[in-house]
């Protein structure tokens, strides 16, 4: 099926990490009235009848901190209390497939939630909190998606999520890290992890596009295909985190499992099969962009799927 990809975006993990985002702004509150972190990241495409290209893990970030517990780490974020809808107060947060879990609240119940965690930066140490303003299930999956709020104080929220015109966008709720630096995902799993992915980047994209990480496709987990998406959407052919595309970029998506098949109204060629740890095979002619220089070697590809990669990207072709 024909998208437009992208690389890889970040992820914001309460109590544990982001990912994959690079160095942002400093905060400060524009004219517009709108909240510009430090720590922010924004991407500029949608989706449509192409799978769209993009080149971070994730929609918005925190800061580009390292995970708690990290031996050494000076930068950290780290959850101090869950606020609940009705006063009281929690630690325990979790993922359960597509769905957040707050202590024993699920689906709508933790409407209302604010997360309240410190982030350590520099030697410096803020507040942070995130609001949970609405909660909804996507039809017919089982895939949640949050309106979420952000806030340096309890004086002034923003959109947690936000596109190119600094319109809200929703995010799912991941059962996983994902190292900021290498787009690794981080195993084992820590315990309680939960990433917000923002709907307009990769993390969340690839979920949209059919490889949900907790389930499973003929008895086949997603957890791998969802990796190696991530990739793929960053065109990220080493499997090191670094991007070689732009966003908004169209892309041909297909794989084996029949989750994403092939458009038979798009044109294209082979640009690259991918895994978990970046591109398996690779047409350097194919390059989604023409003229990249990729530091790694990568074998060329066959027949398709006879590199054992998960899933196939093409490039679009008039």
């Amino acid at each position: 099926m024909a998208f437009k990809t992208g690389v890889v975006s970040c992820a914001v993990v309460l109590a544990l990490g982001c990912i994959g985002c690079d160095e942002a702004e400093e905060e400060f509150i524009g004219d517009d009235g709108i909240l510009y972190a430090r720590d922010a990241q924004w991407n500029d495409f949608k989706l449509n009848d192409f799978k769209l290209n993009d080149f971070k893990l994730n929609g918005a970030r925190l800061n580009d901190f390292k995970l708690n517990g990290d031996a050494g780490s000076t930068d950290y974020i780290q959850l101090f209390d869950i606020e609940k809808p009705d006063g009281g107060y929690t630690l325990s947060s979790s993922v359960v497939g597509g769905m957040l879990k707050i202590g024993s609240m699920t689906e709508q119940d933790v409407l209302w939630s604010i997360y309240n965690f410190q982030v350590k930066d520099g030697g410096t140490t803020q507040w942070r909190h995130l609001y949970i303003r609405d909660v909804d299930q996507i039809p017919n999956t089982d895939v949640w998606e949050y309106d979420l709020d952000f806030a340096t104080s309890y004086g002034y929220w923003s959109e947690f999520c936000t596109d190119e015109q600094g319109n809200p966008v929703k995010a799912l709720a991941l059962p996983d890290v994902w190292d900021p630096s290498t787009g690794n995902r981080v195993s084992p799993r820590p315990t309680g992890a939960v990433t917000f992915a923002c709907k307009n980047a990769a993390l969340a994209k690839c979920v949209l596009f059919g490889y949900r990480p907790w389930s499973t496709k003929n008895g086949v987990s997603l957890a791998d295909y969802h990796q190696a998406c991530t990739r793929m959407v960053r065109a990220d052919y080493c499997g090191n985190g670094t991007p070689h595309t732009v966003s908004g970029t169209p892309i041909h998506v297909l794989d084996q499992l029949g989750i994403q098949t092939a458009a038979a109204s798009t044109s294209y060629v082979v640009e690259a099969e991918w895994g978990p740890n970046g591109a398996v095979c690779l047409n350097p002619s194919n390059t989604r962009l023409a003229n990249q220089t990729i530091g790694c070697n990568i074998p060329t590809c066959g027949a398709s799927f006879a590199s054992g990669g998960l899933i196939q990207s093409g490039k679009i072709v008039p």
